[in-house]
């Protein structure tokens, strides 16, 4: 999935759990474990693949308590949740994550491209970017 998408189906899910007070939280989540991976494979060359580590429930727990700590529980939250989304929506889209890595070894060599998985993220593209600016857009109630 491309970025927009991950930021889409981020907020979209924070807004259906009723946590979408912190949409900066849920922005980052949804982009952290491409931050993490992309960079360490292709900027350093320290990785075989963009999808390892960073692309893990492991990394998603402690980007959470983290933020947790650093930022607050709600913030822990927004972030941790937008960050299993994003590895869910990787898998839903036909890429592999490494689920239990590092206790289990995985063959991470660049997966070969494909076409229909190509025309389909352009259509969810172009609906994520539509959800995004919806999102954007719509006051939030304040409602106590």
């Amino acid at each position: 999935m491309l970025p927009t998408a991950h930021i889409a189906s981020a907020l979209i899910v924070q807004r259906i759990a009723g946590k979408d007070a912190n949409p900066g939280m849920a922005i980052a989540g949804a982009l952290l474990p491409d931050a993490i991976d992309k960079t360490l494979a292709w900027v350093l060359r320290v990785t075989p693949s963009g999808r390892h580590i960073g692309h893990t429930p492991l990394a998603a727990g402690v980007a959470s308590l983290s933020a947790s700590a650093i930022l607050g529980r709600e913030a822990g939250r927004a972030l941790g949740l937008s960050y299993l989304v994003h590895l869910i929506g990787d898998l839903w889209h036909g890429g592999h994550v490494p689920w239990l890595m590092p206790l289990k070894r995985y063959d991470l060599r660049s997966q070969p491209w494909r076409a229909d998985l190509s025309l389909r993220t352009l259509l969810l593209e172009a609906c994520a970017a539509a959800v995004v600016v919806q999102l954007l857009r719509t006051p939030q109630s304040t409602e106590s």
